[in-house]
């Protein structure tokens, strides 16, 4: 993915439409190595108070969890960007019981945290004027194509 795609992406997320949700869940061991990442890819962006719940859940020390798992889920409509098509979890349209809100799922390390870096954070609510402050002037033009499909 270039970096135009990538903008148009994070434009095409970050519009209010979207809805785009992301969320972490991670082992008990993994969470001090998760806070320096976090802080680091989001300017130290404050994580939610709560680690017992989405959008930041921290099993308890000795659950039977792997590793840190990642989750943007987004509303999508017929104009996706076909590299963000390219993201999304295999089975392409979300189908977790209670996210009727949403159709979409990223879940990969790889994707999620190039867009906590471009501005996203945590949780349902994401900051249209904080993302787009933090694209690279060069690329504003792909963000607002991505932004208005």
């Amino acid at each position: 993915m270039t970096q135009q795609e990538f903008y148009i992406n994070v434009g095409y997320l970050a519009n209010p439409a979207r809805r785009t949700n992301i969320q972490v869940e991670m082992p008990h061991r993994r969470q001090a190595t998760f806070i320096t990442e976090y802080a680091n890819l989001t300017g130290n962006f404050p994580l939610p108070n709560n680690s017992t719940t989405a959008p930041y859940y921290v099993w308890a020390p000795g659950a039977d969890k792997y590793g840190l798992e990642t989750r943007a889920y987004f509303a999508s409509n017929a104009n996706i960007p076909q590299t963000l098509i390219d993201t999304l979890e295999p089975r392409g349209f979300q189908n977790r019981p209670g996210y009727d809100a949403y159709d979409r799922r990223i879940s990969r390390k790889k994707n999620i945290f190039p867009l906590l870096e471009a501005g996203f954070v945590l949780g349902p609510i994401q900051d249209v004027n904080r993302i787009r402050g933090l694209v690279p002037v060069n690329y504003i033009n792909d963000f607002n194509t991505g932004f208005a499909l």
